[in-house]
């Protein structure tokens, strides 16, 4: 059991809702630049995000912030850290388990 691929599950979800929120934040601002994230497998488990600007065109705002892309990546991530939570409470009963038949 891997504790730490999880939890670099959740650390990524976080770090993709602080982006996305950024972005919405800027929605209004003109010649703002809409950042993406990207996953990118660590050696030996886990999961880390990569940004990046994206070069999508702007639009009648000046910007090229998808409002609709933002929301569907924030349930997104709420979603991911749930299932990474999830996971560390199933190993967490796993280990308990186990230390009960040992003890």
């Amino acid at each position: 059991m891997n504790v730490n691929t999880s939890l670099t599950g959740i650390k990524n979800a976080f770090y993709r809702q602080d982006i996305t929120a950024n972005n919405v934040a800027n929605i209004n601002t003109k010649g703002y630049k809409q950042v993406n994230v990207v996953n990118e497998s660590l050696k030996g488990g886990g999961v880390k995000g990569r940004a990046f600007v994206s070069k999508a065109p702007a639009t009648h705002k000046g910007n090229n912030v998808n409002l609709v892309n933002q929301t569907v990546g924030q349930i997104n991530n709420v979603n991911q850290e749930k299932a990474n939570v999830n996971v560390l409470r199933a190993q967490n009963e796993m280990i308990g388990s186990l230390i009960d038949i040992k003890a």
